[in-house]
């Protein structure tokens, strides 16, 4: 299968997200360009290459889009709002695109996670028809997805062009096209954005504690991603504390992302149950299913209010902190 999209060059091959953060010796500008280039690089690649495995390139894509998504809300005081929402709709398109694969095979996930937790009191095979069923529907969704050239081609070039204009952005903050929207190598050019998403996670969290529906679950999960992602960038500022936490939050992502298969799981059996037809077995899934969303939400909530549990403008004034100890004097 072949993209009739120009070649992003010769890519390493290395994991997805490694060297995705700022390096010592380099402008906040030129850093920033460098780890989003990268990101467009590897999914440009595993897109247009015809001998990559296009299960694990559109999962790597998607994981590659957010971590775009995450750099675009840091520096969104920066660019201004109207490139900020042009950048993040082009991306969270793409993405849209590309998740029917991903979307049908977490279901079949789901139920693995079910019979691990709960196999002990599962009689063997029970739920033997319910993934089979589930297998023949992510197969026809990776069918769907994989198959549309017209779709795989269009997304590749979406993404092409917007590395494009990724890559016009000025590294140097005396270049005239910064205008007033300078990324200058300072801890200010990005505390906007970050105290936003460290600000928005922790509403987030209150809500989805108070609230207790899958939707605002989900909700704190991507806010709490973006900042797992920003971190990550500024993990050099100070890798044992910044690392740390960047962990912490992946692994609430992790209890986020469980907790949100299953809610989905739950979604599909009681709108689609000719996919579990057997009543009986429906019922005790469903029940399974929901005793787990308890466990996983009060985990989430013994990570989340440790994460959280500095307003934001303490979090920020630390990080500015640490900065400060860190920031050499900006590269000439």
């Amino acid at each position: 299968m072949t993209y009739l999209v120009p070649s992003a060059g010769h890519v390493p091959v290395r994991l997805l997200g490694e060297g995705f953060e700022l390096q010592a010796g380099e402008t906040l500008a030129s850093g920033l360009n460098r780890v989003t280039l990268e990101q467009f690089d590897l999914i440009l690649a595993g897109l247009t290459d015809p001998g990559s495995e296009l299960d694990d390139a559109v999962h790597e894509a998607r994981k590659a889009i957010k971590r775009l998504r995450a750099v675009l809300r840091l520096v969104r005081g920066s660019i201004g709002e109207r490139a900020f929402r042009a950048e993040d709709e082009v991306l969270k398109g793409a993405s849209a695109g590309l998740s029917g694969v991903r979307d049908a095979v977490v279901m079949v996930g789901a139920v693995d996670r079910v019979r691990l937790d709960y196999g002990a009191l599962l009689a063997p095979g029970v739920f033997a028809e319910l993934d089979a069923r589930l297998q023949r529907r992510a197969a026809l969704s990776r069918m769907r997805v994989l198959g549309d050239e017209d779709l795989l081609r269009g997304t590749a070039l979406t993404l092409y062009r917007a590395r494009s204009r990724f890559a016009a952005w000025p590294t140097d903050s005396s270049d005239p096209r910064f205008g007033d929207r300078a990324i200058e190598h300072r801890f200010g050019s990005i505390a906007v954005g970050l105290a936003g998403t460290y600000r928005a996670g922790r509403r987030d969290m209150r809500y989805a504690l108070r609230d207790g529906r899958a939707e605002a679950f989900h909700a704190w999960r991507r806010t709490a991603k973006y900042l797992r992602h920003q971190v990550e960038l500024l993990v050099p500022l100070w890798p044992e504390v910044m690392g740390g936490l960047a962990r912490s939050l992946d692994s609430l992502g992790e209890t986020l992302g469980d907790e949100h298969d299953l809610s989905e799981l739950v979604v599909l059996v009681s709108q689609v149950p000719e996919i579990c037809p057997d009543p009986a077995v429906r019922s005790m899934l469903v029940a399974l299913a929901q005793q787990r969303r308890r466990e996983l939400q009060e985990a989430a909530r013994g990570q989340g209010l440790r994460i959280y549990a500095e307003p934001a403008e303490n979090f920020i004034d630390r990080l500015g902190r640490y900065w400060d100890a860190w920031a050499v004097p900006t590269p000439t």
